[in-house]
């Protein structure tokens, strides 16, 4: 008898019991998802070509926001930084850490100096693309010549707390070139993970 009471019990499950389950199932799930949005990852778009070609406009994906609580970025690193606009709004800005605290950057003919040394960035700069894209703002806006790919500016020298950031595509890109560095805590997030589109997907 003991056997067939349970067997009835196990049988009796209701519509509202399994609506329950459900429930509790959805409410852990939706809470992970806030967790990993909130304190590991964010989502992120890129708007606009300043970092192009490596994140072209309208991709999405996410960025790790735990990074910049628990290290520092490296130069080369790619960064998402928050910048008050003209309205006094947050922005996102999708940008390349260039100079690290205590150095000294300057560009000189279209050269980045750090500490008085030529920049090695032919790893996400390649020449090919510099020459598409000179050749491309000089028939736009109908100039013969338009100078380097890097316009020059003086030496800066950063603070303890300080980096320089740049986006790649150095002719159309509002940086640290003219905001001046930025500061450790407006770095939001570092890397960039590309979901869509997926012929784009993969880490940056």
């Amino acid at each position: 008898m003991a056997r067939k009471k349970s067997y009835k019990t196990e049988a009796s499950r209701t519509l509202l019991d399994d609506i329950l389950d459900f429930v509790k199932v959805f409410a852990i799930s939706a809470i992970v998802i806030l967790l990993f949005v909130n304190f590991i990852a964010h989502p992120v778009t890129v708007v606009g070509h300043s970092m192009d070609p490596t994140l072209q406009n309208g991709e999405y994906g996410f960025t790790s926001v735990i990074s910049p609580m628990v290290s520092d970025p490296s130069r080369g690193d790619i960064v998402v930084v928050n910048q008050k606009n003209e309205q006094g709004e947050t922005e996102r800005w999708v940008k390349r850490v260039i100079g690290l605290p205590g150095e000294t950057i300057e560009c000189r003919n279209g050269k980045v100096y750090v500490d008085g040394v030529v920049l090695d960035e032919s790893s996400y700069l390649k020449q090919d693309f510099i020459d598409e894209a000179l050749a491309k703002y000089k028939a736009d806006h109908g100039q013969q010549d338009y100078g380097t790919f890097n316009y020059d500016f003086s030496p800066v020298t950063l603070g303890e707390d300080e980096y320089w950031v740049m986006g790649d595509n150095r002719m159309n890109s509002k940086d640290s070139r003219e905001i001046g560095p930025i500061k450790k805590d407006e770095i939001y997030g570092m890397g960039v993970l590309v979901l869509y589109p997926f012929n784009a997907m993969g880490v940056k």
